[in-house]
């Protein structure tokens, strides 16, 4: 037992238990409301499972799953909440509800009800109800109930409506059953299999369970495993912690928070938290958000100020993420552009000056913005390949001045993130070293490209009815003598920029491996866009002719990609 400054003894205790061991207890576990959604995809599923299947068939002893955390719940001493660890139980109890489900439709209700009882819950013989042995959120319970403990099936209509953690807890369940239907068959024994299963989820798949004694508990305990590298969410804590200051507004606090999550989606609440916190408070790494917000909201007054603040936030976060958001209908549509082009980039860090613009800006100031935003994160991440961890710290930097001194122009916004802005210099030979793979950041360079040299626009490159063209094919045969240096890598001049062009599709699909000169009269010479003229004048293509499109291109891109102010 630990001591707490008060000098009352805290109640933290722990232990390893198998899946069947933590099911069977005589209680009821629940996801309190302010949980986060069931958010599991195809990927963690999968893996689950095949982690499970491959460690029963090598014979493996155990299979860890991690540490769950429970704490008591107000409405009895027999039900217990699952402060992190309900996405996997609530996979977990799938899984074993599929094995129930397939004893049902082999006509052995005996075994179904077994496993049901062990596992799932009860069934009241008179009112013939379900007592759970898992209760999910708010959100997904209902889903949960009907879908995978009553085995009920979805129609079109149900699927349309639900949010999208229901359709992702929909989709587990039917995974699942594939799965468990698809290894069926592959073992001679399909009841001998469905047995063993159960038994190695119910008896060798382990986990740590640490119960504690209340809220502030949990807090500390989530704190520990994030130390020692343990990945738990940090908006849950923070939730769990907002909601602790709530006092007589928790329904209100609950409300204003499931109305956030359903704005920026609840994947997306750690990272909206973080970037609104570095946009108004200071830089924090993601694992030590928590403490700072804790040292920062420590009255109620405090915290409600501060829950107003996010459901007000959560609206100009949910528009970043969203370019059909209602927020742009009366923003100039090359602030819709710029974004698209941030989403391309896979690019987060911009966010926390966004919000800062947003929340009081005018609709040219967030385009002009949205414009800066994207030449720097274009000219520093993608072409010179810096690290971006320290460009989110310039516009983290960036947002707390801005809000500051209140001045949201674009000159005011350059020169806070100036630093950040790559030099013409190193950007052209930079740009002229890359190669693109990923086909649809190429697409959109050639596309800027090309209708910057189509001066009146006459035709200009629509990405819907052109494709990517690499001109010295990704294979070449012996069409192609000495088109790179000998020992050289191949791929260093096929994904180069100065190989790469555009094609309208029509005139694409039939070029295939031919050689330069059938590419060139077929295609090059007969397309409309301007990117195709010099290739198209060109009489062989190798190496040489590569790196001189690429400096062409290169001072071609210092233009189109410019800042000055």
């Amino acid at each position: 037992m630990e001591k707490t400054a008060a000098g009352s003894k805290r109640r933290i205790g722990s232990n390893a238990q198998t899946i069947g061991e933590v099911l069977r207890r005589p209680v009821s576990y629940i996801v309190p409301v302010n949980q986060r959604d069931f958010a599991w995809t195809q990927e963690e599923v999968d893996l689950l499972w095949q982690d499970i299947v491959n460690a029963l068939e090598e014979g493996r002893g155990e299979y860890f799953l991690g540490a769950i955390v429970l704490a008591p719940n107000k409405d009895g001493q027999h039900v217990l909440e699952i402060v992190d660890g309900q996405q996997r139980l609530a996979a977990l109890s799938m899984m074993l509800a599929a094995i129930h489900q397939t004893w049902k439709s082999r006509d052995d209700d005996e075994q179904a009800a077994e496993v049901f009882r062990d596992y799932l819950g009860s069934k009241d013989r008179k009112t013939r109800e379900i007592s759970p042995k898992l209760r999910l959120n708010e959100t997904n319970d209902p889903v949960f109930q009907a879908i995978v403990l009553r085995g009920e099936r979805a129609t079109e209509t149900q699927l349309k409506a639900w949010p999208k953690s229901n359709r992702l807890l929909y989709e587990a369940f039917q995974r699942f059953q594939k799965h468990l239907a698809d290894w069926q068959t592959k073992n001679p024994d399909a009841e001998e299999s469905l047995i063993e299963l159960e038994k190695y989820i119910a008896g060798n798949a382990n986990v740590i369970v640490i119960e504690v004694g209340d809220e502030y508990d949990a807090f500390v305990i989530f704190e520990t495993l994030n130390d020692r590298g343990l990945e738990l969410a940090v908006a849950d804590l923070v939730k769990n912690y907002l909601f602790s200051l709530a006092g007589e507004r928790i329904d209100t606090f609950k409300k204003t928070w499931s109305e956030i999550a359903l704005l920026v989606g609840s994947e997306n609440l750690t990272p909206f938290l973080r970037h609104l916190w570095l946009s108004e408070y200071t830089f924090v790494r993601e694992r030590d958000l928590y403490r700072d917000l804790r040292d920062k909201v420590k009255t109620k007054t405090v915290a409600r100020q501060f829950v107003e603040k996010l459901r007000k936030m959560a609206d100009l976060y949910a528009a970043l993420l969203n370019s059909d958001a209602p927020y742009w209908a009366d923003v100039p549509t090359e602030a819709l552009q710029h974004l698209r082009a941030l989403r391309l980039f896979r690019a987060a860090q911009f966010r926390p000056l966004a919000l800062a613009v947003m929340e009081g800006g005018t609709a040219e100031e967030v385009s002009k913005m949205l414009r800066v935003v994207s030449v720097i994160t274009f000219r520093y991440t993608i072409i010179s390949g810096f690290n971006a961890n320290q460009l989110e710290r310039i516009y983290s930097d960036a947002a707390m001045a801005v809000r500051k001194s209140g001045k949201r122009n674009v000159k005011a916004v350059f020169d806070q993130v100036k630093a950040a802005y790559i030099d013409d210099q190193r950007f052209v030979e930079d740009f002229g070293k890359a190669t693109f793979g990923r086909a649809e950041l190429a697409r959109y360079i050639l596309v800027q490209l090309n209708n910057a040299m189509e001066k009146d626009r006459a035709v200009g490159a629509k990405e819907d009815a052109i494709s990517l063209e690499h001109i010295l094919p990704k294979n070449p045969g012996s069409e192609w003598p000495n088109a790179v240096p000998r020992d050289d890598d191949p791929d260093r001049w096929v994904e180069s920029i100065g190989n790469l062009t555009l094609l309208e599709k029509p005139v694409n699909r039939a070029l295939g491996n031919k050689d330069f000169h059938i590419k060139r009269d077929k295609a090059y010479s007969l397309s409309k866009l301007a990117v195709n003229a010099d290739v198209a004048g060109k009489s062989k293509w190798t190496w040489k002719e590569i790196e001189e499109r690429s400096k062409a291109l290169s001072a071609i891109a210092k233009r189109v990609w410019s800042l000055s102010f």
